[in-house]
């Protein structure tokens, strides 16, 4: 019966139905809607709770736990219960409850277990762990090198051009600093702004503003165009 067409399409429509009901949420909500959403998560958990139990029948305790997918739909049915009693009780504080309820948003991920296409391209990702994992060490080393060239080039730097009013936030004063103006340069997000600043800071368009130019413009290219794209390939 799990295996039949007409339970695939039942647990397909659940899920798109849970998804409308989720994406209806939003601030300021009448109440009414508030209280439907609720009501609507409660016969969402129990029909969930019906499918794992009734896959368990089916195919056996051991034969249901020996597929991935199996174990993660039972952690995110038995979450969504913890949930409901938690709400139920009143035992959580709401910033408790908040995090909670992102189980729900879980739920989404049901249907690739029965849309094929979805699901390789899941697998895929999921293969690629350990190549994007290098390539964020990668990626992460290099905003480290030039974090702490930039604090030996601009540190302290930006404070005699700009009142520590005016003195932007994207500077080379601290390490942390330095990594979010590394980064940000890297998104291509006003970096050019922070070239002008670099310029400035070191006297102008001379040798030092040359070295500067220097220094950004390899930051941009190869942190940009070639690091994230290997990335994102």
């Amino acid at each position: 019966m799990v295996k039949s067409q007409t339970f695939y399409w039942i647990v397909i429509i659940l899920v798109l139905m849970n998804t409308v009901v989720l994406a209806s949420e939003y601030y300021l909500q009448p109440e009414w809607l508030t209280e439907t959403q609720e009501y609507a998560n409660r016969i969402f958990v129990v029909l969930f709770s019906f499918e794992m139990l009734l896959k368990m029948y089916s195919l056996g305790i051991t034969g249901y736990f020996v597929s991935n997918f199996n174990r993660f739909d039972c952690f995110v049915v038995i979450a969504s219960i913890v949930e409901f009693v938690l709400i139920f009780k009143d035992l959580m504080p709401p910033l408790g409850i908040s995090v909670l309820r992102c189980v729900r948003l879980l739920r989404v991920f049901k249907v690739t277990r029965y849309w094929t296409a979805l699901r390789n391209l899941v697998a895929s990702l999921l293969n690629s762990m350990k190549s994007i994992a290098s390539l964020l060490l990668l990626l992460f080393l290099f905003i480290v090198i030039f974090a702490l060239l930039g604090m030996q080039m601009f540190g302290g730097k930006f404070d005699e051009i700009f009142t520590v009013e005016e003195k932007p936030r994207n500077n080379f004063d601290s390490f942390w600093g330095a990594l979010i103006t590394v980064f940000q340069i890297l998104t291509g997000e006003d970096w050019n702004e922070v070239l002008y600043t670099g310029i400035r800071a070191l006297g102008g368009l001379g040798l030092a503003g040359t070295v500067v130019c220097v220094y950004f413009i390899v930051l941009f290219i190869c942190g940009n165009y070639i690091l994230l794209n290997v990335f994102l390939a």
